[in-house]
Protein backbone atom coordinates (compact mmCIF):
# COMPACT_ATOMS: atom_id res chain seq x y z
CA UNK A 1 0.00 0.00 0.00
CA UNK A 2 1.46 3.80 -1.17
CA UNK A 3 -0.85 6.39 -0.42
CA UNK A 4 1.77 8.72 -2.19
CA UNK A 5 1.70 7.22 -5.03
CA UNK A 6 -2.35 8.21 -5.23
CA UNK A 7 -2.81 11.02 -8.02
CA UNK A 8 -3.91 13.89 -6.81
CA UNK A 9 -6.79 14.38 -8.83
CA UNK A 10 -8.48 11.26 -8.31
CA UNK A 11 -11.46 10.99 -6.86
CA UNK A 12 -11.26 8.89 -3.51
CA UNK A 13 -13.48 5.53 -3.04
CA UNK A 14 -14.15 5.31 0.87
CA UNK A 15 -11.49 3.35 1.95
CA UNK A 16 -8.58 5.71 0.56
CA UNK A 17 -10.91 8.40 1.65
CA UNK A 18 -10.26 7.57 5.45
CA UNK A 19 -6.88 6.79 4.69
CA UNK A 20 -6.38 10.11 2.70
CA UNK A 21 -8.55 12.25 5.29
CA UNK A 22 -5.91 10.58 8.46
CA UNK A 23 -2.72 11.25 6.12
CA UNK A 24 -3.51 14.91 5.32
CA UNK A 25 -4.93 15.98 8.55
CA UNK A 26 -2.03 14.46 11.02
CA UNK A 27 0.12 16.87 11.09
CA UNK A 28 -2.61 19.10 12.89
CA UNK A 29 -2.63 16.71 15.71
CA UNK A 30 1.32 15.68 16.22
CA UNK A 31 0.69 16.70 20.23
CA UNK A 32 -1.25 14.04 20.50
CA UNK A 33 0.48 10.74 19.64
CA UNK A 34 -2.59 9.11 21.29
CA UNK A 35 -5.47 10.40 19.15
CA UNK A 36 -3.02 9.68 15.95
CA UNK A 37 -2.37 5.98 16.63
CA UNK A 38 -6.51 5.54 17.17
CA UNK A 39 -7.26 7.14 14.20
CA UNK A 40 -4.35 5.56 11.95
CA UNK A 41 -5.67 2.38 12.76
CA UNK A 42 -9.29 3.20 12.15
CA UNK A 43 -8.23 4.68 8.89
CA UNK A 44 -6.23 1.36 7.71
CA UNK A 45 -9.38 -0.94 8.88
CA UNK A 46 -12.80 -1.84 7.37
CA UNK A 47 -15.04 -3.63 9.28
CA UNK A 48 -17.18 -5.42 6.98
CA UNK A 49 -19.75 -3.73 7.33
CA UNK A 50 -17.76 -0.63 6.15
CA UNK A 51 -17.11 -2.73 3.06
CA UNK A 52 -20.63 -3.37 2.69
CA UNK A 53 -21.99 0.03 2.98
CA UNK A 54 -19.11 1.92 2.21
CA UNK A 55 -19.53 4.38 4.59
CA UNK A 56 -18.76 4.67 8.56
CA UNK A 57 -20.71 2.37 10.32
CA UNK A 58 -20.80 3.02 14.03
CA UNK A 59 -17.52 1.50 15.27
CA UNK A 60 -15.48 4.51 14.45
CA UNK A 61 -14.33 6.69 17.23
CA UNK A 62 -16.20 10.05 17.77
CA UNK A 63 -13.57 12.44 16.67
CA UNK A 64 -12.24 10.77 13.82
CA UNK A 65 -15.67 10.54 12.57
CA UNK A 66 -15.82 14.62 13.77
CA UNK A 67 -13.05 14.66 11.08
CA UNK A 68 -14.45 12.45 8.75
CA UNK A 69 -17.80 14.17 8.03
CA UNK A 70 -16.39 17.71 8.42
CA UNK A 71 -14.98 16.93 4.73
CA UNK A 72 -17.82 14.74 3.29
CA UNK A 73 -20.86 16.60 4.93
CA UNK A 74 -19.60 20.35 5.96
CA UNK A 75 -16.96 21.45 3.24
CA UNK A 76 -18.27 19.09 0.41
CA UNK A 77 -21.10 17.98 1.05
CA UNK A 78 -21.37 14.61 -0.44
CA UNK A 79 -19.59 15.71 -3.41
CA UNK A 80 -16.59 13.11 -4.87
CA UNK A 81 -13.39 14.41 -2.95
CA UNK A 82 -10.31 13.87 -4.58
CA UNK A 83 -6.42 14.39 -2.16
CA UNK A 84 -6.17 17.89 -3.72
CA UNK A 85 -9.36 19.23 -2.47
CA UNK A 86 -8.60 17.36 0.90
CA UNK A 87 -5.28 19.48 1.59
CA UNK A 88 -6.99 22.87 0.19
CA UNK A 89 -9.41 22.46 2.62
CA UNK A 90 -7.10 21.89 5.42
CA UNK A 91 -4.89 24.88 4.58
CA UNK A 92 -8.43 26.76 4.67
CA UNK A 93 -10.11 25.58 7.72
CA UNK A 94 -7.06 24.32 9.73
CA UNK A 95 -8.40 26.12 13.01
CA UNK A 96 -11.33 25.26 12.28
CA UNK A 97 -10.20 21.15 12.11
CA UNK A 98 -8.35 21.55 15.45
CA UNK A 99 -11.28 23.90 17.13
CA UNK A 100 -13.81 20.77 15.75
CA UNK A 101 -12.13 17.42 16.96
CA UNK A 102 -10.26 18.50 20.33
CA UNK A 103 -13.41 18.44 22.62
CA UNK A 104 -13.68 14.90 21.95
CA UNK A 105 -10.71 14.14 22.95
CA UNK A 106 -11.20 14.14 26.67
CA UNK A 107 -13.63 11.61 26.91
CA UNK A 108 -11.68 9.72 24.49
CA UNK A 109 -7.97 9.72 26.11
CA UNK A 110 -9.37 11.21 29.53
CA UNK A 111 -5.70 10.51 31.12
CA UNK A 112 -3.76 11.67 28.69
CA UNK A 113 -5.93 14.84 27.88
CA UNK A 114 -5.66 15.56 31.65
CA UNK A 115 -2.43 17.26 30.60
CA UNK A 116 -4.05 18.92 27.48
CA UNK A 117 -5.20 22.65 27.36
CA UNK A 118 -8.32 23.31 24.89
CA UNK A 119 -6.82 27.08 24.48
CA UNK A 120 -3.62 25.82 23.13
CA UNK A 121 -4.02 27.54 19.75
CA UNK A 122 -5.54 30.68 21.11
CA UNK A 123 -2.12 30.68 22.96
CA UNK A 124 -0.23 30.09 19.98
CA UNK A 125 -2.03 33.43 18.39
CA UNK A 126 -1.06 35.14 21.56
CA UNK A 127 2.44 34.64 21.19
CA UNK A 128 3.02 35.57 17.72
CA UNK A 129 0.88 38.80 18.14
CA UNK A 130 3.23 39.78 21.25
CA UNK A 131 0.35 40.85 23.43
CA UNK A 132 -3.16 40.10 24.72
CA UNK A 133 -6.40 42.32 25.13
CA UNK A 134 -7.53 43.25 28.09
CA UNK A 135 -9.92 46.00 29.58
CA UNK A 136 -8.69 49.81 30.40
CA UNK A 137 -11.59 50.63 32.77
CA UNK A 138 -10.23 52.37 36.04
CA UNK A 139 -11.94 50.15 38.11
CA UNK A 140 -10.61 46.74 36.48
CA UNK A 141 -7.51 48.05 36.74
CA UNK A 142 -7.95 48.78 40.76
CA UNK A 143 -9.44 45.84 41.18
CA UNK A 144 -6.48 44.05 39.18
CA UNK A 145 -4.15 45.61 41.41
CA UNK A 146 -5.48 44.59 44.78
CA UNK A 147 -4.82 40.93 44.09
CA UNK A 148 -1.04 41.92 44.22
CA UNK A 149 -1.19 43.39 47.64
CA UNK A 150 -1.67 40.93 50.46
CA UNK A 151 -0.04 43.42 52.68
CA UNK A 152 -3.32 45.76 52.41
CA UNK A 153 -5.66 43.36 54.00
CA UNK A 154 -6.41 43.62 57.88
CA UNK A 155 -8.46 41.47 59.47
CA UNK A 156 -11.63 43.22 60.42
CA UNK A 157 -13.97 42.94 63.49
CA UNK A 158 -15.81 40.32 61.71
CA UNK A 159 -12.34 38.05 61.30
CA UNK A 160 -12.12 38.30 57.79
CA UNK A 161 -9.33 40.00 56.02
CA UNK A 162 -10.55 43.54 54.42
CA UNK A 163 -9.02 46.39 52.59
CA UNK A 164 -10.21 49.45 50.83
CA UNK A 165 -9.35 49.96 46.88
CA UNK A 166 -8.17 52.67 46.18
CA UNK A 167 -7.45 55.30 43.37
CA UNK A 168 -4.54 57.45 42.74
CA UNK A 169 -6.34 60.64 44.00
CA UNK A 170 -7.10 59.13 47.36
CA UNK A 171 -10.53 58.50 46.62
CA UNK A 172 -12.00 54.44 47.98
CA UNK A 173 -13.61 53.08 45.10
CA UNK A 174 -15.06 50.18 46.42
CA UNK A 175 -14.11 47.18 49.66
CA UNK A 176 -12.34 44.06 49.13
CA UNK A 177 -12.61 40.98 51.15
CA UNK A 178 -10.57 37.52 51.66
CA UNK A 179 -13.36 34.56 51.71
CA UNK A 180 -11.05 31.29 51.42
CA UNK A 181 -14.13 29.32 53.03
CA UNK A 182 -17.35 30.49 51.81
CA UNK A 183 -17.79 27.97 48.45
CA UNK A 184 -20.21 28.42 45.59
CA UNK A 185 -22.65 25.48 45.56
CA UNK A 186 -21.22 24.24 42.45
CA UNK A 187 -17.39 23.28 44.56
CA UNK A 188 -18.93 21.51 47.79
CA UNK A 189 -18.02 18.57 46.38
CA UNK A 190 -14.55 19.37 44.94
CA UNK A 191 -11.78 17.72 45.81
CA UNK A 192 -9.72 17.79 48.72
CA UNK A 193 -6.63 19.17 47.28
CA UNK A 194 -8.73 21.80 45.86
CA UNK A 195 -9.71 22.66 49.79
CA UNK A 196 -5.86 22.92 50.45
CA UNK A 197 -5.34 25.10 47.98
CA UNK A 198 -7.41 27.75 49.19
CA UNK A 199 -5.78 27.53 52.79
CA UNK A 200 -2.81 29.57 51.32
CA UNK A 201 -5.31 32.35 49.85
CA UNK A 202 -3.34 35.31 51.58
CA UNK A 203 0.15 33.91 50.24
CA UNK A 204 -0.67 34.09 46.92
CA UNK A 205 -1.92 37.39 46.52
CA UNK A 206 1.33 38.97 44.42
CA UNK A 207 2.13 39.84 40.39
CA UNK A 208 1.66 36.45 39.00
CA UNK A 209 -1.91 36.04 40.41
CA UNK A 210 -2.52 39.19 38.65
CA UNK A 211 -1.04 37.65 35.67
CA UNK A 212 -4.03 34.71 35.73
CA UNK A 213 -6.30 38.12 36.78
CA UNK A 214 -5.71 39.13 33.12
CA UNK A 215 -4.83 36.23 31.46
CA UNK A 216 -7.93 34.55 32.16
CA UNK A 217 -10.44 37.46 31.90
CA UNK A 218 -8.85 37.03 28.05
CA UNK A 219 -9.63 33.86 27.33
CA UNK A 220 -13.25 34.21 28.12
CA UNK A 221 -13.63 37.25 26.47
CA UNK A 222 -11.75 34.87 23.00
CA UNK A 223 -12.77 31.43 23.83
CA UNK A 224 -16.36 29.47 23.48
CA UNK A 225 -18.04 28.88 26.66
CA UNK A 226 -20.57 26.20 27.54
CA UNK A 227 -23.82 26.76 28.73
CA UNK A 228 -23.17 27.90 31.98
CA UNK A 229 -20.67 30.38 30.86
CA UNK A 230 -17.63 28.60 31.77
CA UNK A 231 -14.24 28.57 29.89
CA UNK A 232 -11.89 25.75 30.95
CA UNK A 233 -8.28 27.22 31.85
CA UNK A 234 -5.30 25.25 31.61
CA UNK A 235 -2.11 25.55 33.86
CA UNK A 236 0.03 25.14 30.69
CA UNK A 237 -1.92 28.28 29.34
CA UNK A 238 0.09 30.73 32.07
CA UNK A 239 3.26 28.39 31.66
CA UNK A 240 3.95 28.95 28.16
CA UNK A 241 3.28 32.25 28.23
CA UNK A 242 5.65 32.92 31.20
CA UNK A 243 8.29 30.23 28.93
CA UNK A 244 7.43 32.02 25.90
CA UNK A 245 11.30 32.97 25.27
CA UNK A 246 12.34 29.45 25.56
CA UNK A 247 9.70 27.97 22.93
CA UNK A 248 10.57 31.04 20.43
CA UNK A 249 14.27 29.37 21.27
CA UNK A 250 13.18 26.01 20.19
CA UNK A 251 13.78 24.74 23.47
CA UNK A 252 11.30 22.19 24.54
CA UNK A 253 9.23 23.14 27.84
CA UNK A 254 8.64 20.60 30.73
CA UNK A 255 6.73 21.92 33.54
CA UNK A 256 7.08 20.99 36.99
CA UNK A 257 4.13 20.30 39.16
CA UNK A 258 5.20 22.36 41.49
CA UNK A 259 4.94 25.46 39.18
CA UNK A 260 1.20 23.80 38.09
CA UNK A 261 0.57 24.06 41.76
CA UNK A 262 2.01 27.73 41.85
CA UNK A 263 0.13 28.42 39.57
CA UNK A 264 -3.49 26.71 40.51
CA UNK A 265 -2.73 27.92 44.26
CA UNK A 266 -3.42 31.59 42.75
CA UNK A 267 -6.38 30.93 40.78
CA UNK A 268 -7.61 29.56 44.20
CA UNK A 269 -7.06 33.08 45.41
CA UNK A 270 -8.62 34.84 42.79
CA UNK A 271 -12.04 32.81 43.68
CA UNK A 272 -11.36 33.95 46.90
CA UNK A 273 -11.32 37.75 46.55
CA UNK A 274 -14.58 39.00 46.75
CA UNK A 275 -15.25 42.76 45.99
CA UNK A 276 -18.12 45.44 46.61
CA UNK A 277 -17.81 48.44 43.84
CA UNK A 278 -19.79 51.73 44.70
CA UNK A 279 -21.28 53.85 42.17
CA UNK A 280 -19.43 57.05 42.55
CA UNK A 281 -16.50 58.71 44.66
CA UNK A 282 -17.41 57.24 47.96
CA UNK A 283 -14.95 58.01 50.71
CA UNK A 284 -11.60 60.10 50.65
CA UNK A 285 -8.89 58.90 52.77
CA UNK A 286 -8.50 60.79 55.95
CA UNK A 287 -12.00 62.23 56.03
CA UNK A 288 -12.59 63.35 59.58
CA UNK A 289 -16.22 63.70 61.57
CA UNK A 290 -17.93 61.07 60.08
CA UNK A 291 -19.32 57.79 61.59
CA UNK A 292 -17.45 54.73 59.63
CA UNK A 293 -20.96 53.52 58.54
CA UNK A 294 -21.49 57.01 56.81
CA UNK A 295 -18.45 56.14 54.90
CA UNK A 296 -19.45 53.54 52.70
CA UNK A 297 -22.62 52.79 49.63
CA UNK A 298 -21.70 49.71 48.60
CA UNK A 299 -23.57 47.06 46.55
CA UNK A 300 -23.35 43.65 48.28
CA UNK A 301 -19.91 42.46 48.11
CA UNK A 302 -19.79 39.68 45.25
CA UNK A 303 -16.48 36.64 44.69
CA UNK A 304 -14.01 37.98 41.10
CA UNK A 305 -14.00 34.67 39.54
CA UNK A 306 -16.31 31.67 39.87
CA UNK A 307 -14.89 28.00 39.41
CA UNK A 308 -16.98 25.01 38.14
CA UNK A 309 -15.18 21.54 37.98
CA UNK A 310 -12.11 20.55 38.81
CA UNK A 311 -9.85 18.56 36.16
CA UNK A 312 -7.30 16.43 38.41
CA UNK A 313 -4.42 14.79 36.69
CA UNK A 314 -3.49 11.54 38.03
CA UNK A 315 -0.55 8.76 37.54
CA UNK A 316 -1.08 6.03 34.80
CA UNK A 317 0.52 3.65 37.14
CA UNK A 318 -0.67 4.35 40.61
CA UNK A 319 -3.89 6.14 39.86
CA UNK A 320 -3.03 8.53 42.64
CA UNK A 321 -3.84 12.41 41.88
CA UNK A 322 -0.97 14.51 40.42
CA UNK A 323 -2.48 17.59 41.30
CA UNK A 324 -5.31 20.42 39.21
CA UNK A 325 -4.29 20.66 36.06
CA UNK A 326 -7.30 22.56 34.41
CA UNK A 327 -10.41 23.69 36.16
CA UNK A 328 -13.97 26.01 34.91
CA UNK A 329 -13.85 29.44 35.63
CA UNK A 330 -15.76 32.48 34.85
CA UNK A 331 -15.67 36.49 35.88
CA UNK A 332 -18.30 37.33 38.18
CA UNK A 333 -21.04 39.99 37.59
CA UNK A 334 -18.59 42.39 38.93
CA UNK A 335 -16.22 41.79 36.36
CA UNK A 336 -18.40 40.58 33.57
CA UNK A 337 -19.30 44.61 32.51
CA UNK A 338 -15.94 44.86 31.49
CA UNK A 339 -15.44 41.80 29.46
CA UNK A 340 -18.88 41.02 27.72
CA UNK A 341 -18.63 44.37 25.33
CA UNK A 342 -20.81 46.52 28.58
CA UNK A 343 -18.73 48.89 28.61
CA UNK A 344 -15.61 49.14 25.56
CA UNK A 345 -12.05 50.19 26.71
CA UNK A 346 -10.14 47.17 26.06
CA UNK A 347 -6.40 47.78 24.92
CA UNK A 348 -3.64 46.09 24.36
CA UNK A 349 -1.31 44.49 27.16
CA UNK A 350 2.27 43.71 26.31
CA UNK A 351 2.99 39.69 26.56
CA UNK A 352 6.25 40.70 28.44
CA UNK A 353 4.54 41.61 31.79
CA UNK A 354 3.85 37.74 31.36
CA UNK A 355 7.34 36.52 31.52
CA UNK A 356 8.90 39.18 33.62
CA UNK A 357 9.71 37.42 37.00
CA UNK A 358 7.01 38.29 40.05
CA UNK A 359 10.39 37.67 42.55
CA UNK A 360 13.35 39.86 40.76
CA UNK A 361 11.54 42.48 38.45
CA UNK A 362 7.82 43.04 40.12
CA UNK A 363 8.36 46.60 39.46
CA UNK A 364 8.99 45.69 35.70
CA UNK A 365 5.44 44.06 35.47
CA UNK A 366 3.59 46.60 37.18
CA UNK A 367 5.00 49.40 35.36
CA UNK A 368 4.05 47.90 32.26
CA UNK A 369 0.62 47.33 33.29
CA UNK A 370 0.07 51.01 34.47
CA UNK A 371 1.80 51.99 30.68
CA UNK A 372 -0.37 50.08 28.80
CA UNK A 373 -3.25 51.46 30.71
CA UNK A 374 -2.60 54.74 30.10
CA UNK A 375 -1.52 54.77 27.01
CA UNK A 376 -5.11 53.50 25.98
CA UNK A 377 -6.59 56.44 27.83
CA UNK A 378 -4.15 58.58 25.96
CA UNK A 379 -4.86 56.93 22.16
CA UNK A 380 -8.22 57.76 22.22
CA UNK A 381 -7.60 61.44 24.35
CA UNK A 382 -4.56 62.50 21.30
CA UNK A 383 -2.26 62.94 24.38
CA UNK A 384 0.20 60.13 23.53
CA UNK A 385 3.33 62.36 24.27
CA UNK A 386 2.34 63.88 27.18
CA UNK A 387 4.81 63.23 30.14
CA UNK A 388 4.52 61.38 32.92
CA UNK A 389 5.54 63.47 36.82
CA UNK A 390 8.31 60.74 37.93
CA UNK A 391 6.56 60.37 41.75
CA UNK A 392 3.35 59.13 39.76
CA UNK A 393 5.33 56.08 38.30
CA UNK A 394 7.16 55.73 41.44
CA UNK A 395 3.93 55.33 43.45
CA UNK A 396 2.73 52.70 40.60
CA UNK A 397 5.75 50.74 40.88
CA UNK A 398 5.94 50.57 44.79
CA UNK A 399 9.60 50.14 45.49
CA UNK A 400 10.73 48.49 48.71
CA UNK A 401 11.14 51.52 51.61
CA UNK A 402 14.61 49.79 51.83
CA UNK A 403 15.99 51.61 49.16
CA UNK A 404 17.81 55.36 49.46
CA UNK A 405 16.94 58.03 46.75
CA UNK A 406 19.92 56.94 44.65
CA UNK A 407 19.32 53.35 44.74
CA UNK A 408 15.81 54.29 43.61
CA UNK A 409 16.41 56.70 40.65
CA UNK A 410 18.90 53.90 39.50
CA UNK A 411 16.57 51.12 39.61
CA UNK A 412 13.96 53.49 37.86
CA UNK A 413 16.12 54.47 34.67
CA UNK A 414 17.32 50.27 34.51
CA UNK A 415 13.72 49.38 34.63
CA UNK A 416 13.08 52.05 31.79
CA UNK A 417 15.94 50.64 29.88
CA UNK A 418 15.01 47.17 29.72
CA UNK A 419 11.49 47.91 28.79
CA UNK A 420 13.00 50.19 26.03
CA UNK A 421 15.40 47.02 25.05
CA UNK A 422 12.53 44.44 25.51
CA UNK A 423 10.12 46.44 23.27
CA UNK A 424 7.26 47.53 25.74
CA UNK A 425 8.17 51.17 25.48
CA UNK A 426 9.55 52.84 22.34
CA UNK A 427 11.60 55.51 24.13
CA UNK A 428 12.12 57.45 27.02
CA UNK A 429 13.63 60.61 27.87
CA UNK A 430 13.20 63.07 31.21
CA UNK A 431 11.41 66.50 30.00
CA UNK A 432 14.63 68.45 31.17
CA UNK A 433 18.46 67.84 32.06
CA UNK A 434 19.19 66.88 35.20
CA UNK A 435 20.61 68.95 37.55
CA UNK A 436 23.44 66.40 39.05
CA UNK A 437 24.71 68.93 40.98
CA UNK A 438 21.33 68.34 43.64
CA UNK A 439 21.49 65.11 43.26
CA UNK A 440 22.56 63.83 46.40
CA UNK A 441 22.04 66.99 48.39
CA UNK A 442 19.18 67.54 51.00
CA UNK A 443 15.82 67.05 49.73
CA UNK A 444 17.40 66.42 46.35
CA UNK A 445 14.79 63.05 46.12
CA UNK A 446 11.73 64.58 47.46
CA UNK A 447 11.95 68.59 46.35
CA UNK A 448 13.43 67.61 43.49
CA UNK A 449 13.70 64.49 41.20
CA UNK A 450 10.31 63.26 41.72
CA UNK A 451 9.02 66.18 40.86
CA UNK A 452 10.22 65.74 37.30
CA UNK A 453 8.51 64.86 34.70
CA UNK A 454 9.22 61.76 32.41
CA UNK A 455 8.15 60.98 28.36
CA UNK A 456 7.67 57.43 27.43
CA UNK A 457 6.34 56.44 24.07
CA UNK A 458 4.64 53.22 23.46
CA UNK A 459 5.24 51.76 20.17
CA UNK A 460 4.09 52.64 16.96
CA UNK A 461 1.70 49.20 16.46
CA UNK A 462 -0.06 49.98 20.24
CA UNK A 463 -0.64 53.53 19.50
CA UNK A 464 -2.25 52.85 16.14
CA UNK A 465 -4.07 49.77 17.58
CA UNK A 466 -5.09 51.34 20.93
CA UNK A 467 -6.72 54.72 18.71
CA UNK A 468 -9.62 51.98 17.29
CA UNK A 469 -12.47 51.25 19.46
CA UNK A 470 -11.80 47.68 19.76
CA UNK A 471 -15.24 45.44 20.68
CA UNK A 472 -14.91 42.41 21.94
CA UNK A 473 -16.69 40.34 19.20
CA UNK A 474 -13.46 41.06 16.84
CA UNK A 475 -11.03 39.54 19.39
CA UNK A 476 -13.01 36.36 19.65
CA UNK A 477 -11.75 33.37 18.17
CA UNK A 478 -13.56 32.21 14.93
CA UNK A 479 -14.51 29.45 13.24
CA UNK A 480 -15.53 27.68 16.10
CA UNK A 481 -18.25 24.74 15.19
CA UNK A 482 -20.92 23.60 17.61
CA UNK A 483 -19.60 20.19 17.57
CA UNK A 484 -23.20 18.42 19.75
CA UNK A 485 -24.98 18.25 16.60
CA UNK A 486 -21.79 15.89 15.12
CA UNK A 487 -23.91 12.70 15.73
CA UNK A 488 -22.77 8.76 15.63
CA UNK A 489 -24.56 6.76 12.47
CA UNK A 490 -27.53 5.50 14.52
CA UNK A 491 -26.41 1.47 13.17
CA UNK A 492 -25.40 -0.77 16.17
CA UNK A 493 -24.68 -4.03 14.13
CA UNK A 494 -22.19 -5.67 16.01
CA UNK A 495 -19.28 -6.01 13.47
CA UNK A 496 -16.68 -8.59 13.41
CA UNK A 497 -13.04 -8.18 13.65
CA UNK A 498 -11.41 -5.76 11.95
CA UNK A 499 -9.89 -6.80 8.25
CA UNK A 500 -6.60 -4.86 7.31
CA UNK A 501 -6.85 -3.06 3.75
CA UNK A 502 -4.63 -4.98 1.67
CA UNK A 503 -5.76 -3.95 -1.99
CA UNK A 504 -3.68 -2.18 -4.50
CA UNK A 505 -3.55 1.50 -5.37
CA UNK A 506 -6.32 2.45 -7.77
CA UNK A 507 -5.59 4.30 -10.90
CA UNK A 508 -6.54 6.89 -12.19
CA UNK A 509 -10.04 6.88 -14.52
CA UNK A 510 -11.01 8.62 -17.09
CA UNK A 511 -14.01 10.69 -15.34
CA UNK A 512 -12.36 13.26 -13.09
CA UNK A 513 -14.25 15.62 -10.59
CA UNK A 514 -16.16 18.53 -12.00
CA UNK A 515 -14.55 21.14 -9.23
CA UNK A 516 -12.21 24.39 -10.81
CA UNK A 517 -9.60 25.33 -8.94
CA UNK A 518 -7.78 28.95 -9.71
CA UNK A 519 -4.45 28.74 -9.24
CA UNK A 520 -3.25 32.66 -7.67
CA UNK A 521 -2.18 35.30 -10.20
CA UNK A 522 0.91 36.23 -8.18
CA UNK A 523 3.44 34.19 -7.52
CA UNK A 524 4.67 35.31 -5.15
CA UNK A 525 4.80 32.74 -2.28
CA UNK A 526 5.42 33.97 1.52
CA UNK A 527 8.40 32.56 3.12
CA UNK A 528 11.25 33.43 5.81
CA UNK A 529 14.38 33.28 3.36
CA UNK A 530 12.22 36.09 1.10
CA UNK A 531 11.29 38.08 3.58
CA UNK A 532 14.55 38.40 4.61
CA UNK A 533 16.00 39.15 1.15
CA UNK A 534 13.15 41.43 0.65
CA UNK A 535 14.46 43.52 3.73
CA UNK A 536 17.84 43.33 3.55
CA UNK A 537 17.44 44.72 -0.54
CA UNK A 538 15.45 47.59 0.84
CA UNK A 539 17.79 48.14 3.51
CA UNK A 540 15.31 48.77 6.28
CA UNK A 541 15.11 47.70 10.14
CA UNK A 542 12.92 44.83 10.96
CA UNK A 543 11.25 46.81 13.41
CA UNK A 544 10.34 49.73 10.30
CA UNK A 545 9.26 46.56 8.51
CA UNK A 546 7.10 45.22 11.26
CA UNK A 547 5.60 49.12 11.89
CA UNK A 548 4.42 48.76 7.93
CA UNK A 549 3.23 45.26 8.07
CA UNK A 550 1.03 45.66 11.54
CA UNK A 551 2.64 43.46 13.16
CA UNK A 552 4.82 43.45 16.26
CA UNK A 553 9.06 43.01 15.33
CA UNK A 554 9.84 40.36 17.29
CA UNK A 555 6.66 38.18 15.51
CA UNK A 556 8.71 38.98 12.23
CA UNK A 557 11.61 38.05 13.60
CA UNK A 558 10.53 34.92 15.03
CA UNK A 559 8.89 34.41 11.68
CA UNK A 560 12.06 34.83 9.96
CA UNK A 561 14.27 33.30 11.93
CA UNK A 562 11.46 29.94 11.54
CA UNK A 563 10.56 29.72 15.67
CA UNK A 564 6.67 30.03 14.79
CA UNK A 565 5.38 26.62 15.01
CA UNK A 566 2.07 27.29 14.19
CA UNK A 567 1.25 30.31 11.89
CA UNK A 568 -1.53 32.94 12.04
CA UNK A 569 -3.38 33.23 9.16
CA UNK A 570 -4.10 37.24 9.45
CA UNK A 571 -0.06 37.57 10.01
CA UNK A 572 0.67 35.89 7.39
CA UNK A 573 -2.04 37.74 4.58
CA UNK A 574 -0.16 40.95 6.29
CA UNK A 575 3.40 39.73 5.70
CA UNK A 576 2.07 38.25 1.66
CA UNK A 577 0.34 41.96 1.17
CA UNK A 578 3.61 43.50 1.76
CA UNK A 579 6.03 41.18 0.13
CA UNK A 580 3.78 41.65 -2.78
CA UNK A 581 3.83 45.30 -2.88
CA UNK A 582 7.72 45.83 -2.00
CA UNK A 583 9.46 42.76 -3.19
CA UNK A 584 9.12 44.36 -6.75
CA UNK A 585 11.01 47.43 -5.39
Amino acid sequence: MNYTSIPDALILTYPWLKIAIYEESKFLFLDRPQVLTQWQQQALTMTEDEKSIQAPDGTMSQSFYALYTFFTKTIYQDKPITKHMIKEAIINYKDSIVSLVEPYFTSEHQAEESLNSQNQNAIDDTMNQDYIYSSMDSDYHLMRDIVTKKKGFKEKETGILGTEIVDNQGNVRGLAELRPNQLVESSAGQPKMWLNLLESTINSLDEMTADLFDLISYLWMVMPKDRNGYIEFHSDDALRLRYAEKQASGEELYFREKERFNIMKRVAALSSVWVSMGEDQIKVINTENLEENELYMFKDYTRMFEIGKIRVAFDKKTNEPKGIYALQIKPSSVLMPYLDGTKQSLGLLDLKVFQYSHFTQREHKRLTRYLNYQWKIRALKRTIHQPFKVSTLLKTMDFSSRYNGVQVRDKFEHILDDLQQDGVIQNWHYSEPIDEQRVGKKGWFKDYWIQINVTILPPDFVAKENAKKINVSSIQRTEIYDIKQVDKPKTKLQPPAPVVIDQPVPQPVQVQASFTFHEPTDNIVLSPELMKQTIESLKLSIRKVAEEIGISHSTLSRYMRNKIKRQNKSNDQKMLQWLKANVQK
